[in-house]
């Protein structure tokens, strides 16, 4: 390692002297982000947690999360000290301080399971505390002492450190295919919480989420076999062992998910194909998508030459408000079906792009590059696509919420559209703009009133509530970094539930 210099460590030391990790916190944007979430955690704590029970919950959690404040800012000050101690180089003391991205790692899985699933409210808290640099020996005994001193879920006690040790392993897995730079420390980790949730601590009887579990249970054996199964061909002819791995995948995941679980006494596919005939508005939907898909996809590949990256990227974002709306509204569990295996199909395409499987891995390749923009191509992983199927389909599976169609399908695409080209004004200490974030609230408020008047969506909520929703929403889309296909959609789901 090259000796770091006088001049160079004299520099860092003057940065460092004149440096708070209380002002970068105090941003013009950041201060805004924790206002937009300090409204509505107060509007959640004052809906769901006036009873006994709430009042014991709100505790607890207060207390958790102060304790996971307390160990990251011990964290910090550990880095610190050690600093330019034992030979080591002197850094910059800035690059120690937590993501500030980490307050939506606690947010946003912490008020979903208050929200929805109070049962695992605790541990989802505990788990963000996995994105600590500390060394594993610290902080998974940390997350397990975390859970062992809340008495009001001790009936649960085995079963989430359990989910705490499943929580760092895909977290793992996830920093390392990524590289850290598809998904940084915050991102992987709300995708472990995720999977922890949908794979080990929820429990549902919904139709659309046992088949998410399975089928997503399904992908990730085959993923593993197929991991063992490259270290066991690593010699072989890169083409033969690709298609080795390929016929692996298509005969593990399907055969998986046909072991794993029954529908109605029945085979998963084969209740499926009669599922889809058994209703002739099912029928009628399918091949409207399949029509659909049919006639746009070309046209945007041929003609995407003729628009800017941005705006064939929101192309998309329409296309999925035009495909989910309707059918919805028609047959609502036949869409969360098709939206729980979209999700899952979606991860299968970018698995076999990402390891370049033979015949179809370089096709998706140049396929998906061609609408990559510049987070997509940090990385291995092309994240995009993922994030935003993800961010539509939550909210629907969750409760049947069109607020993901509407944020992403609408608003989002639209303050980016608007933003780019016309945007003049922007919010302090970001790329985005003041116009873009009108625009944001206009369309999403606009396209709101209209389905709650014409298509029966959000009658539990008022107009003034409903625009209230579109405007937090826009505001936080206008000053976060975090990506909107997730942020938006989840956080436009929390304050509709706290205002209905």
């Amino acid at each position: 390692m090259e000796k770091q210099s006088a001049q160079d460590r004299e520099r860092i030391q003057k940065l460092n002297e004149g440096y708070s990790p209380i002002h970068a916190f105090l941003k013009p944007e950041k201060v805004i982000q924790l206002m937009m979430l300090g409204s509505t955690i107060h509007l959640v704590v004052a809906k769901f947690l006036q009873n006994e029970a709430g009042a014991k919950l709100q505790n607890s959690l207060l207390v958790t999360s102060v304790a996971i404040f307390v160990g990251f800012w011990v964290s910090y000050r550990t880095r610190v000290a050690n600093n330019g101690t034992w030979g080591s180089p002197l850094q910059p003391i800035a690059t120690f301080v937590p993501d500030f991205n980490v307050v939506y790692l606690m947010y946003l899985p912490t008020l979903f399971s208050l929200i929805f699933a109070r049962e695992v409210t605790i541990v989802n808290l505990v788990m963000s505390f996995n994105c600590t640099d500390l060394p594993v020996a610290m902080k998974l005994p940390v997350q397990a002492i975390f859970v062992l001193l809340n008495d009001e879920y001790q009936q649960n006690r085995t079963k989430n450190l359990k989910a705490i040790f499943i929580n760092w392993v895909f977290a793992s897995l996830i920093e390392r295919i990524g590289q850290l730079r598809s998904f940084d420390r915050v991102d992987s980790n709300l995708f472990s919480i995720c999977l922890t949730n949908v794979l080990f601590l929820l429990n549902r009887s919904s139709l659309h989420f046992q088949i998410l579990h399975n089928v997503l249970k399904g992908f990730m054996v085959a993923i593993s076999v197929n991991y063992l199964l490259s270290f066991i061909t690593r010699k072989l002819n890169q083409y033969l062992r690709s298609v080795i791995l390929l016929t692996s995948f298509i005969v593990v995941f399907p055969l998986t998910i046909l072991c794993s679980f029954e529908v109605e006494g029945q085979n998963p596919a084969g209740w499926l194909f009669r599922y889809i005939l058994s209703d002739s508005t099912r029928v009628k939907i399918i091949v409207g998508w399949l029509g659909c898909l049919l006639l746009l996809v070309p046209n945007i590949m041929i003609f995407q030459s003729k628009f800017s990256l941005d705006t064939s990227r929101k192309l998309w974002h329409f296309i999925i408000l035009v495909l989910v709306v309707p059918p919805l509204h028609q047959d609502p569990e036949f869409v969360k079906i098709a939206l729980a295996g979209t999700i899952v199909l979606f991860l299968s395409v970018e698995y076999l792009r990402y390891l370049k499987l033979a015949p179809f891995g370089e096709f998706f390749d140049s396929k998906l590059r061609s609408f990559a923009d510049f987070r997509d191509d940090r990385g291995p992983i092309i994240i995009s696509y993922i994030y935003l199927i993800i961010g539509i389909a939550t909210p629907i599976l969750i409760n049947g919420s069109l607020v993901g169609v509407i944020s992403l399908g609408v608003g989002d695409s639209l303050a980016s559209i608007v933003g780019y080209r016309w945007g003049r004004h922007r919010w302090p200490g970001t790329s985005k703009t003041l116009e873009g974030t009108l625009a944001f609230i206009t369309a999403t408020s606009s396209c709101s009133l209209a389905l709650k008047n014409f298509n029966n969506s959000f009658q539990d909520l008022s107009n003034a509530k409903l625009i209230m929703t579109c405007i937090l929403s826009g505001i936080l889309e206008g000053n976060s970094v975090l990506n909107d296909n997730i942020l938006v959609p989840a956080f436009m789901l929390i304050v509709r539930e706290g205002l209905k």
